[in-house]
């Protein structure tokens, strides 16, 4: 049994009684303040001694412990003391709350509508208030929301991931101070935080409590996959969870975890007074307590569709009469004043050009944003999510897109050439001005885009072998791309396995520019390794492609010491195959295309995956919103724009990014 040597202790004013809860920073005690003979709730931070013992931290702790106990709002838990005992411990005694956290609440599932709305809105008033005063909260998590016995909710824990964050023990490197689950992608990347990250961190709970779990989840100890996710990843409506969440409170959901911290709300109370509009419900003047108006009770059986990215929050429902005039006379000046029709763009058949050939200037972006306006946008329909390269290319491409001032929606194919046809079509009956295809299968595509080709919509493709339809298809050198992987898979054979390796390709026979790619991948693996045998090629492109592939060789019995893979997210797959089968890293060698974090981590630790190249990802997610813009402006363009690859990344590489590529 394991003993409390603090239980029965005097801590300052405070007599320990029991420990009721632990977390990654503190732990927590009932204990009984005898001189006012009150329970209190004692918060213990265990302290390094080198850190305590230093002025400036005790003088630091105090300011910050001073001003979260300053904080005097109906829904902040209230500090009652704070200090440091022998440099051993730091101490915050606060209200003793009896009725338990929202984390016990969410247990059994996700809340009412109601009942949600309620908690969020009494901690938004708290969060608000605070964020008035300057304090960030940096953990918003539903273990820090207490509720007292009659269900009120409280903040607390404000302030404490500042308080320790100077800690020895708790800034080591990488370490993160926080729950990462509920925090922003800037917090996550170790960037200076405003209150905006609390509003992503609301976006999360808020999402959690109408759904009964998070955006993003996983079961690794280490959390690598959930603070991707939250890097690059958009999260999954939360209407295709629970399709009885309505479209305006989506909206409020969505809008709060927008990666850009400057498309969030600007406030805790913004979003909790759209989350109430949204559910019709009418605040009584100032109060925490919303009075819910169910003849104004939007009906709850609104779907969203998946690809709906909102960059701004709904209007509120509430808005007063004059105002609503207002807007509609507005919206008609807007529509009288629209030219009559857009320039057309010209695209020189046959041209090849560079991305310099894309860069629209300021008149340009002007034009393109009059011709999306009023509720026109840039529709992405992308090959698929799952890969940490489409996802981030998709997130880059709204970035740079809101930037510009373009409204831009993300439909996701997820690598099912049937499921494009339709997103692509849907794309169209919901208004897109302009579409970004990445495409799974042009024949099957074939007939749409003759349609929107004659439609005039401006139509931009990323590599793919594809006609233009009119519009323009952006392509990297395929065959060279492949060809540096296997030439850098070569090398590695000839050091390590003096060019004997059998070698499985993982290609994606559907896609002819990606068949390329796996040529040249067979073409350099073949030069700089020419004893190399290669036993086949097999369905890669997609993690779940590449495990079944070589999953199936291991079954067969087939021998190999070598992977080609086309992507990065194919040889994923393989490793999970490989681990799974307990075959040993330094039995397999894998090379691949994309060069994404946790392709370059696992060159670092040579997990299988030696060698991978870049793609220019970035390069080729600006080249598509500018070639879109200038379409969109009714510039002349050259049909084909061919980007660079880019170089490859080993071990020596990751290690020095400056020295040491493969030449």
């Amino acid at each position: 049994m394991q003993i409390d040597h603090l239980i029965g202790r005097q801590i300052a004013h405070f007599i320990v009684q029991e420990r009721i809860g632990r977390g990654g920073m503190a732990t927590v005690y009932s204990a009984r303040q005898p001189s006012v003979n009150r329970s209190v709730a004692l918060k213990i931070i265990n302290l390094d001694p080198a850190l305590s013992e230093n002025d400036e931290f005790r003088q630091r702790f105090e300011q910050e412990a001073n001003l979260i106990a300053s904080l005097e709002h109906l829904h902040i838990l209230p500090v009652f003391d704070y200090g440091i005992i022998n440099n051993e411990v730091a101490y915050i005694a606060m209200r003793l709350l009896s009725g338990g956290s929202l984390a016990d609440l969410l247990r059994p599932g996700p809340l009412s509508f109601d009942r949600a709305c309620d908690i969020f809105t009494q901690v938004a008033r708290g969060l608000s208030y605070a964020h008035s005063k300057g304090v960030i909260h940096r953990d918003l998590k539903p273990s820090n929301i207490l509720l007292d016995d009659t269900g009120n909710a409280y903040l607390t824990d404000f302030g404490l991931a500042k308080l320790v964050e100077n800690s020895l023990e708790l800034t080591k490197t990488g370490n993160i101070v926080g729950t990462p689950i509920y925090m922003s992608p800037e917090q996550l990347r170790g960037e200076a935080v405003d209150h905006r990250s609390d509003i992503y961190s609301m976006g999360v709970i808020l999402y959690h409590m109408l759904v009964g779990h998070p955006p993003f989840e996983s079961s690794e100890s280490n959390m690598v996959s959930v603070i991707y996710q939250h890097l690059e990843k958009l999260p999954i409506p939360p209407s295709h969870i629970n399709p009885n969440i309505p479209t305006g409170v989506e909206l409020v959901v969505l809008t709060a975890l927008q990666k850009n911290p400057n498309n969030r709300y600007d406030t805790a109370n913004e979003m909790a007074d759209e989350l109430n509009a949204a559910l019709g419900r009418k605040l009584i003047s100032t109060s925490s307590y919303p009075a819910i108006d169910p003849v104004s009770r939007p009906s709850s059986n609104i779907i969203v569709s998946q690809e709906m990215k909102p960059v701004r929050p709904l209007p509120k429902l509430n808005r007063v009469l004059p105002v609503i005039i207002i807007l509609m006379v507005l919206a008609i000046a807007i529509i009288i004043t629209a030219p009559a029709a857009r320039k057309l763009p010209t695209v020189l058949a046959g041209e090849i050009g560079t991305a310099v050939d894309v860069l629209p200037n300021s008149d340009e972006i002007d034009r393109a944003r009059a011709v999306l306006d009023p509720n026109g946008f840039i529709a992405y329909v992308a090959c698929n999510q799952s890969s940490e390269y489409h996802a981030t290319q998709a997130r880059e491409m709204g970035d740079l897109a809101r930037q510009y001032g373009l409204a831009y929606q993300l439909y996701d194919a997820d690598t099912d050439a049937y499921r494009q046809i339709t997103l692509l079509e849907r794309a169209r009956t919901e208004g897109a001005s302009a579409l970004i295809v990445c495409p799974l299968d042009a024949q099957l595509l074939h007939t749409s885009l003759i349609s929107a080709q004659d439609a005039g919509l401006p139509l931009v493709f990323m590599h793919a072998d594809i006609l233009s339809y009119g519009g323009i298809v952006l392509t990297g050198d395929e065959r060279l791309v492949g060809f540096e992987a296997g030439r850098a898979g070569g090398i590695i054979a000839s050091e390590a396995l003096g060019g004997q390796a059998d070698v499985i390709v993982l290609d994606y026979p559907d896609v002819p520019a990606i068949v390329v790619r796996a040529d040249g991948l067979v073409e350099g693996m073949l030069e700089a390794a020419p004893e190399a045998n290669i036993i086949g090629r097999y369905l890669g492109a997609t993690r779940d492609n590449g495990y079944t592939s070589v999953r199936n060789l291991i079954d067969q019995g087939v021998n190999f010491n070598f992977v080609l893979s086309i992507n990065d997210a194919g040889a994923y797959g393989a490793i999970d195959a490989l681990e799974e089968a307990n075959i040993p890293p330094e039995d397999v060698y894998i090379t691949s295309v994309d060069a994404e974090a946790l392709a370059r981590q696992y060159i670092a630790d040579d997990h299988y995956l030696r060698a991978s190249v870049e793609v220019s990802r970035e390069v080729f997610s600006e080249a598509a919103i500018n070639a879109t813009v200038r379409l969109l402006a009714g510039a002349t363009l050259p049909e084909t724009i061919l980007l660079p690859p880019g170089s490859s990344i080993t071990k020596d590489e990751v290690n020095d990014p400056q020295e040491n590529r493969l030449q």
